[in-house]
């Protein structure tokens, strides 16, 4: 009777040579072919049997894992049936095999999609022996293809409890409870991402596994809110080749023919890695590619790399991880300050320097966001909403930010201060009556004198800013293609604001202060300076 193995992405089948080479050494030759396919059959029927211990799992699995160790957050943004949703549901039942007791929740669009989907995945990985458990004073699973789990939990004989909710769903649901895990698919809203951190805090430090917050999503919808929230001043870890996408550069920062793979968030307390269509052995990628034939660029990184694309409108597109390095790699240099005033509010600062082959390095900003926390947030607005850096402490008076300065700056020498040309001048109360914010600032036994920052038009200040910024992003940066500009790591606001401001949100857009402050620098030249900068060259004559 002949023998047809069965087909499987991973186990391959010897090939006809290799299967010749075993008949060719006899019956010894032929027995261990048999071995080697019995072998084969028996792995493929255990992985069906319990995949909770025997179901196999690619690379790009065990490099989520590794990024995910050591922080509470993970965003896998993935192509179609990339396996994003395989991975969390066996990692939502590793937490509850694993830790005794646990409890977690498993958030979805609505009732019918999460039965549909992730009720169906999560039971899939139950380890077998407790999957007809009988119920008992602990333990209940019970689950029906139709239906899902009977009222949307259940309970393993460990104690460790699963609930199932959805986002169409009161938002009260969630609030109260205290879970080790939790695991959002597609398009949770970035007010439940807030809430449900909360829910995650006094589990955190219980176990390695727990206060866990996973979401995986294909952004459909394109840039929304919560991917906004992780993306939005992320720091670039790596990427890989993009066959589909293989001649340009298809994202800021990434060689040609690349696209992101894995990613720090802005808070540092989240990855991202991004799932390519290819990288799952059990998706019919050859389909993916067929259907995505003629499809335009933004189509395919969302659907074969699970990238969506900022479209609003950023004012700086060529700003990317490139750009940011470590404050300990800044060199000596020239320094100059620019301040963005206000009454109502902190004044925002930046420090420049510029070394002597004249790139410039922004190397403080106050105030800072490890201090302060985020001076905008990602929202619905074009341009973020305003954040807790803006209000906490405001309101200094000058004497009180002149303090601050000299703090700060400690002994360091300042070339040139720079304010903005129309608030400088905006006359208030001093000692002797009404004067300038600049003449206040000159005033006292420590003197900060300001010039007012050319009040050209702000075009031509963001001109100059991407042409600092700019380089050729095909080739490796080197002495003969880097950009002008670069940006220490601890300067979070402004790499943030760099990265959202569109404009669109006019005077009133949350991140326009940071850039205001930086073209106030731009607009002036700064240049490196030094004893023989201002020296006469001489005169020649015969």
């Amino acid at each position: 009777m002949a023998f047809t193995p069965t087909p499987h992405p991973v186990l391959i089948v010897p090939s006809q040579e290799k299967m010749q080479k075993f008949a060719d050494r006899g019956e010894e030759g032929l027995t261990e072919l048999a071995q080697h396919l019995e072998k084969r059959e028996e792995l493929i029927r255990l992985e069906k049997q319990d995949p909770y211990r025997y179901g196999f799992e690619p690379d790009h699995w065990k490099d989520a894992d590794k990024l995910w160790d050591g922080v509470s957050e993970l965003l896998i943004q993935g192509g179609n049936r990339a396996g994003k949703s395989e991975f969390a549901a066996k990692r939502i039942v590793e937490m509850m095999v694993e830790k005794k007791g646990s409890k977690v929740w498993v958030l979805g669009m609505t009732a019918q999609s999460s039965i549909r989907d992730q009720q169906q995945l999560v039971y899939k990985y139950i380890p077998t022996e407790w999957k007809n458990v009988k119920k008992g004073r602990v333990q209940n699973v019970s689950f029906s293809q139709k239906n899902g789990f009977t009222e949307n939990t259940f309970i393993l004989p460990n104690g460790s409890q699963c609930w199932f909710m959805n986002y169409s769903q009161e938002m009260r649901v969630i609030e109260g409870g205290e879970v080790d895990m939790i695991w959002c698919d597609e398009l949770v809203p970035i007010t439940w991402i807030e809430t449900l951190r909360f829910r995650l805090i006094t589990r955190a430090s219980s176990h390695a596994l727990s206060g866990r917050l996973l979401i995986t999503f294909t952004p459909v919808d394109g840039y929304t809110p919560t991917v906004k929230e992780y993306l939005n001043g992320m720091r670039l870890l790596d990427h890989k080749p993009s066959p589909l996408l293989p001649d340009n550069v298809n994202v800021a920062g990434c060689p040609a023919g690349h696209m992101p793979y894995t990613a720090e968030n802005r808070k540092g307390n989240g990855r991202i890695i991004w799932f390519f269509t290819a990288m799952n052995p059990y998706n019919p990628y050859s389909e993916m590619v067929k259907t995505l034939k003629g499809e335009t660029s933004i189509q395919i990184k969302l659907r074969a790399y699970g990238y969506a694309e900022n479209l609003t409108g950023n004012q700086f597109p060529k700003f990317c991880h490139a750009h940011v390095l470590d404050a300990k790699d800044i060199p000596e240099g020239t320094n100059y300050l620019a301040v963005d005033p206000a009454w109502n509010r902190n004044w925002f600062m930046l420090w420049l320097r510029v070394d002597e082959k004249g790139r410039k390095y922004i190397y403080r900003e106050w105030p800072d966001r490890d201090t302060f926390g985020e001076w905008a947030t990602p929202s619905e607005k074009a341009d973020g909403a305003i954040g807790p850096a803006q209000s906490i402490g405001g309101g200094r008076g000058v004497d009180e930010l002149k303090e601050l300065m000299e703090e700060l700056e400690g002994s360091e020498e300042i070339e040139q201060r720079y304010i903005d040309p129309r608030a400088g001048a905006t006359q208030a109360a001093g000692r002797e009556g009404g004067t300038s914010i600049i003449d206040l600032l000159a005033e006292g036994e420590k003197p900060y004198y300001f010039d007012q920052a050319a009040g050209i038009s702000i075009a031509n200040g963001l001109t100059i800013i991407n042409d600092w910024l700019n380089y050729d992003q095909s080739e490796s940066i080197s002495a003969m293609n880097e950009p002008s500009l670069y940006i220490s790591r601890d300067c979070g606001n402004i790499i943030y604001s760099l990265q959202e401001w569109t404009g669109r949100d006019g005077e009133k857009g949350a991140t326009k202060d940071p850039i205001d402050t930086l073209r106030y620098l731009a607009v002036m030249e700064p240049i490196h300076v030094n004893e023989s900068t201002f020296q006469g060259t001489g005169i020649r004559g015969y």
